[in-house]
């Protein structure tokens, strides 16, 4: 299988609107400006209509929620929706209040949602499984993985990305796992976040689902590249692990990527 989908993203320079944890939006910014799209960070819900206008694809997370936050998401998701260009979500810490799970059903009644994207807690509890989260880390259950993603992405009428030591992507029929992966990734917060802008990079060009597993493994080739090199600790990791990203190409990618599907 040949992918040319980083080459795709820096020719076609799409645009990324993201509606970020207020913790991360440097990050995100930098790994899709890296990966070869061009960010914008959203944060009034005025502008959003206007700026879904010239976008090829929005990423909105959970992570920072708050009454103007959720509207934001809302028009932003809306506007997508009107407009045809896929919606990514990241129902960050979702089982962790009430407040939070309400948050995030209102948006799946009101935005027709493409990519789901969270560790194998959030994406259960999102879906309506019996979870035992704990803010953002994944928390413990029973059922197994790869039936509850491959269920949660029928439920959900979205391709869902669940992301951890191994990541499982699935369709609602297809899976794949990829299993590339860095510690240091769980080390510094916010690496789920800069995945998701990476996915909407790429699902701006491509929605097929070996596509967003071959994206999904962006991230954790750039890690492993980078504790390859050598790392002193996580900041020396991060910058190591985004130099990679923002060299990676579509040959490296596929040489190093291990994936299959199940």
């Amino acid at each position: 299988m040949t992918f040319s989908m980083i080459q795709q993203v820096r020719d076609n320079q799409p645009i990324v609107l993201n509606v970020a944890n207020s913790v991360t939006p440097q990050l995100v910014a930098n790994a899709i400006a890296y990966i070869g799209a061009s960010p914008i960070m959203l944060e009034d819900p005025l502008d959003a209509a206007d700026l879904t206008q010239i976008a090829n694809v929005v990423t909105l997370n959970l992570g920072s929620t708050s009454e103007n936050v959720q509207q934001v998401m809302i028009n932003a998701g809306k506007t997508a929706n009107q407009l045809g260009i896929p919606v990514v979500f990241d129902p960050v810490a979702v089982g962790a209040t009430p407040l939070r799970h309400q948050r995030a059903q209102e948006l799946l009644e009101k935005v027709d949602v493409a990519i789901v994207r969270g560790n194998l807690g959030e994406v259960a509890t999102l879906a309506g499984f019996d979870w035992n989260g704990h803010g953002i880390d994944a928390g413990s259950g029973s059922s197994d993985p790869v039936a509850i993603v491959q269920e949660a992405a029928q439920r959900l009428n979205a391709v869902v990305v669940a992301t951890g030591v191994a990541d499982l992507i699935s369709d609602g029929t297809a899976v794949y796992r990829v299993e590339n992966s860095a510690k240091m990734l769980a080390t510094n917060v916010g690496m789920g976040d800069a995945l998701d802008g990476l996915l909407g990079a790429f699902a701006s060009q491509s929605m097929d689902l070996a596509d967003l597993a071959y994206a999904t493994a962006a991230l954790p080739v750039a890690g492993e590249l980078a504790l390859a090199d050598g790392v002193a600790g996580p900041a020396d990791f991060l910058n190591k692990m985004l130099d990679h990203l923002a060299n990676l190409t579509d040959e490296e990618l596929q040489g190093q990527i291990k994936f299959n599907q199940l």
